[in-house]
């Protein structure tokens, strides 16, 4: 059952849709992107009520109005969390048990359509693929990559096999793009096309003389076998960390596999096994059927059946079939101009043998549209079976507080090492309360103790740190046994989860008995991949992006902005790996340099966008080292393939589409190599990684290890095209990378402890600003003071500093100081320092009318090297181990336009002219506002939804309680530089903010100017507790400051 648009309150990621073209034909299409669930800036393509599809019947991608589209199925998984909309009632959440999945399938190479298929009958037409969880003995992981061994045979007679790592150009016949992918190879007696010409290291078995005729020309191939030569997983170690493996022959054919659950999608390619009860229908008349079916003004319908069959029964074979009869093309495809120039259209083809229908046969079918029911258990611990999937909707929020029946917790107050844990039995979603039933777990060999069942806030409860089962979720024995893994049925409030095993068998098993397997992108990398030391912090700069392939226009400042990002990931693991060779003796160099010499050849893809040539082939260079290798090579007895390796090293050919997707991917295997080699070698000293190197080091060259020579020259061409892509954005930081790039050494400055006393040689053709005292030069105030030493505990205090330019450094830091004297808004404290004339520490007090009145916020700020030129570095302190604010990391990070951290035009980005009272004035109007709930990248889509109102409402209740529990943690350790003010702001503010918060939780309570009431029981609970420890830290502090005064 469809549901049309006016009944459709938000649309999302990978539904399934349908319109009605001019002659009231239904067509099928998937959602690629909604306003409401993009991720996206302001500055995106989509407005309010437009959605971008991919149509089963085009190859492009177009922007739809909501209300000319249906939506048809959603794709709903085992364990999402989803919500019924009611218009002006908040409703309860719950997770999705199971699902129920038909599918309308086509035969492929036939126009005969099946309708009502359970999910069950279809199989994959791999038995490996990406992403499926993999048992090898008492091994356990993810499937990261596959190489197979096509062999293809031509119309002609001419036979070849090529490998499918490097041969990204074989496509589907019959298949389109949907989504952007295309179909490539996948089991025997598949048709593809392709040029031969542009195939890598084929190898002919049979080449006819027509073949040798046509290797430019786009031509058709019957698969006749794919076997698997090489799988890359992903291990899962004892330790937590990942190991990355190869397996070959032997090991392939030992490996278990759990196949990757995913929803059905349309245009997905299966095997079917036949029955005598499929009713075999034509495509035409199905479309006919359908179209009668869901036109919003039906008109009566005729039952015919003349175009029914079964598989039991033949059907007439004279009747001509077509498979994509009347259906739109894309002429910029590829395989659209094969089809138009080389290939004769197919409008009419000779219908298959009457046996290849027959019940028993097994047949690759397409799927055309999908339909799916859900069980839902809710919040409140009931259970709702086969509900349509268009009735419900994600659950979007922030709130880290929402629990579900069955889900593992522990108190907020305990350490994660406790052995006192509690399963939720039910939740009241409004009172924001939870029925937990508490066990401890004493012997892993026995069944937990269950304690008492009792009734707490939400908000005094975190989710357990390892027992996080839903259903879906992939798990192993624990200890590990031999091919003991299995899938999670679901978890039960009683304490113990279902997991059916691989073989079928279902077992009930307590937590502690199993050990998640985590998905690929959520494995736990070795150490020194996921530090803070180790990656810049522009590599997070935009991390609600995925890292995935760049595919876009250039000219459009999001995408280059992505594509900057990803380059700027590769340029911090490069100059990672490159200390790492120097500084260690890591063995199979020449593997290595093989791999990089590979992402030189994919970097090519930023010359092919931004029309420059920092990656070519002929680069003298490259070249050199491209020789050495082979040499290399050569006296080793190896054989080298490949586009790189081969006699037509430097001929044209196409790009990798995934080239971006697959250098980030051999980094993070080179480094986990790299990694894993340092923490086995013993003249290490135990380290387990060497630190990383400031990205504006030297570049110094090393003859004797060509690994080394290759990861300088990377990183130089990687700085220059990162400066291209920022130089077309407009960001003032492109010349300082250009320069470090072009420079073989950097000029020694000035040492930070000089500045006050070091100026420009009176030689100089610019005379220097004279300052007679550092200090004095500028009158202090309560507000901005200038002390004479930094204190230690400033997070920048140990970073080194030393001005590029020294002259524009001081001109530049008494224009700012001048200004912050002079401007500074009330609520806001500066402190900067006399040995440090680079780090200022900052106090922010929360302004009025948000959650956050009364509250105290602290930054510490480091100027860049050549300031004003870059934007400072700022940390945000924080007292608590949850984020009060979207934009407010509780690592430190402070997300603003302003610092590069965010997205923006303008005046909101870091330009000559910003200022750092401009930054100031940013956090405390633009991140510490009345519903910071959409401060989160994307959510302000949720302005005015019903959706949105509810989330903002119940965040303002967590930020409340965080902000409490946050002041009483400032109070206990208040930093030195600020401890006089913080003790006077709380001194006079303290007890008015308990007394207004305390107003909320009345019978009749005081109305704040944001979104709160009602207050729910389990703030009401919580928020009690959390002022009386605010009270006593306070009472604790002013006694501490009289008893101070009278010593």
């Amino acid at each position: 059952m469809s549901v049309t648009a006016d009944n459709v309150k938000e649309f999302y990621a990978h539904d399934l849709v349908y319109k009605f073209d001019e002659r009231k034909r239904i067509t099928f299409g998937i959602v690629s992107e909604s306003y409401e669930g993009s991720d996206s800036d302001e500055y995106s393509a989509l407005q309010k009520g437009q959605i971008l599809v991919s149509w089963s019947n085009s190859n492009r991608k177009q922007i739809c109005r909501q209300s000319k589209v249906h939506l048809m199925s959603r794709s709903i998984i085992p364990g999402d969390i989803v919500r019924r909309l009611e218009e002006g009632k908040e409703t309860q959440r719950g997770y999705c048990k199971k699902t129920k999945q038909f599918a309308t399938v086509q035969i492929v190479e036939s126009d005969k359509v099946i309708e009502h298929v359970p999910e069950s009958r279809l199989c994959f037409v791999k038995p490996f693929d990406v992403g499926d969880a993999v048992a090898l003995g008492d091994k356990f992981g993810r499937i990261q990559s596959i190489d197979q061994m096509i062999r293809m045979q031509s119309k002609c007679g001419s036979i070849v096999e090529v490998r499918s790592s490097i041969n990204y150009n074989i496509r589907d016949y019959w298949n389109h793009s949907i989504n952007g992918a295309y179909l490539g190879p996948g089991y025997p007696g598949q048709t593809v096309i392709c040029t031969p010409m542009h195939l890598k290291d084929p190898k002919w078995i049979k080449k006819s003389k027509a073949m040798k005729r046509k290797m430019e020309i786009g031509q058709t191939f019957t698969i006749q076998s794919i076997e698997i030569c090489l799988i890359e997983v992903w291990w899962c170690t004892s330790n937590g960390h990942t190991e990355y493996g190869e397996l070959k022959e032997d090991e392939i054919k030992r490996l278990k596999v759990l196949p990757y659950s995913e929803h059905l999608v349309i245009c997905d390619r299966h095997l079917l096994k036949l029955k005598p009860t499929d009713i075999l229908l034509k495509k035409r008349e199905w479309i006919k059927k359908k179209s009668l079916q869901h036109l919003p003004d039906k008109v009566p319908r005729t039952e015919n059946t003349a175009f029914m069959n079964t598989c039991a029964e033949p059907y007439d074979a004279e009747d001509d079939w077509c498979t994509e009869e009347d259906e739109e093309s894309d002429n910029n495809g590829e395989i659209s101009t094969y089809r138009l120039t080389k290939i004769k259209p197919r409008k009419k083809h000779c219908p298959p043998k009457l046996n290849k229908f027959s019940s028993g046969s097994i047949v690759a079918v397409e799927v055309l549209c999908t339909d799916s029911k859900a069980t839902v258990v809710w919040q409140d611990g009931t259970e709702e079976k086969d509900i349509p999937t268009t009735e419900l909707y994600y659950s979007v929020s922030l709130d880290d507080h929402e629990f579900f029946p069955g889900e593992w917790v522990v108190p907020n107050s305990n350490n994660d090492g406790s052995d006192k844990y509690g399963v939720v039995q039910k939740v009241n979603f409004l009172e924001r309360t939870a029925e937990i039933k508490w066990f401890t777990q004493t012997d892993p060999g026995k069944k937990p103790e269950e304690l008492a069942t009792n009734e707490l806030s939400v908000y005094d409860l975190k989710k357990h740190v390892k027992y996080v089962f839903r259903p879906g979720s992939v798990v192993k024995a624990k200890p590990t046994q031999e091919d003991k893994m299995g899938k999670v049925i679901d978890s039960c409030p009683q304490g113990y989860v279902i997991v059916q095993w691989l073989g079928g068998t279902k077992e009930h098993c307590w937590p502690h008995n199993i050990e998640l397997i985590p998905e690929s992108e959520d494995f736990d990398f070795p150490d020194g991949f996921e530090s803070d030391d180790d990656l810049s912090e522009d590599a997070y700069s935009w991390e609600t992006e995925s890292v995935e392939s760049f595919d876009g226009d250039v000219t459009d400042e999001i995408n280059l902005q992505n594509m900057a990002a990803k380059v700027d990931f590769i340029r911090s693991r490069i100059s990672y790996l490159r200390e790492a060779f120097r500084q260690h003796n890591i063995n199979k160099n020449f593997h290595f340099l093989k791999d990089l010499l590979c992402v030189y050849d994919n970097s090519s893809y930023l010359d092919k966008y931004l029309g420059t040539s920092f990656f070519s082939l002929e680069s003298k260079h490259f070249q050199a080292l491209l020789l050495e290798t082979k040499k290399k090579a050569k006296s080793m007895g190896i054989e080298l393939r490949g586009r790189l390796f081969s006699k037509e090293s430097l001929s044209a050919s196409n790009k990798l589409k995934n080239a971006e997707k697959e250098n980030i991917q051999k980094m993070i295997k080179l480094e986990s190599k790299v990694n894993a080699q340092i923490e086995s070698n013993k003249e290490c000293s135990g380290e387990s990684c060497p630190p990383t190197p400031d990205s504006s080091e030297p570049a110094e060259k090393s003859q004797e290890n060509l690994c080394v020579e290759l990861l300088v020259m990377l990183k130089m061409r990687l700085d220059l095209a990162y400066a291209e892509i920022i130089s077309r954005i407009g960001g003032r930081q492109a010349l300082t990378v250009l320069t470090n790039a072009s420079e073989n050494t950097l000029k020694p400055s000035p040492s930070t402890a000089a500045l006050q006393n070091s100026l420009l040689t009176p030689e100089e053709t610019t005379p220097p600003p004279k300052f007679n005292k550092t200090v004095d030069a500028i009158a202090t105030s309560d507000a901005f003071c200038i002390f004479e030493e930094a204190p230690d505990t400033h997070r920048y205090f140990s970073s080194k500093f030393e001005a590029k330019d020294l002259q524009k450094f001081l001109v530049a830091l008494q224009k700012e100081y001048k200004l912050l004297k002079e401007s500074l808004p009330p609520g806001v404290w500066v402190r900067t320092y006399d040995n440090r004339m680079d780090l200022l520490s900052v106090m922010i007090r929360g302004p009025a009318k948000t959650p956050y009145e009364d509250g105290l916020f602290l930054f510490d700020i480091q100027l860049s090297t050549d300031y004003p030129r870059n934007p400072p570095s700022v940390h945000y302190i924080s007292y608590i181990t949850e984020a009060l604010n979207p934009n407010l990391y509780v690592e430190g990070k402070v997300c603003v336009s302003l610092l590069g951290t965010w997205m923006g035009r303008g005046s909101e980005v870091w330009g000559p002219n910003s200022t750092l009272l401009q930054l100031i004035v940013s956090i405390q109007g633009l991140i510490l506002v009345a519903e910071p709930y959409y401060n989160e990248a994307g959510y302000e889509r949720q302005t005015h939804t019903q959706q949105g109102y509810e989330n903002s409402r119940t965040y303002n209740e967590f930020v409340i309680l965080k902000l409490v529990q946050s002041m009483t943690e400032l109070l206990n350790a208040a930093p030195k530089i600020f401890q006089i003010e913080v003790l006077a702001h709380f001194q006079s503010n303290g007890e008015k903010m308990c007394e207004r918060l305390m107003k909320y939780c009345e019978d009749e309570p005081l109305k704040p100017e944001f979104p709160l009431l009602p207050v729910s029981k389990g703030l009401k609970l919580s928020l009690i507790s959390a002022l009386s420890s605010f009270k006593q830290a306070l009472k604790k502090a002013l006694a501490g400051k009289e008893k101070e005064a009278i010593l």
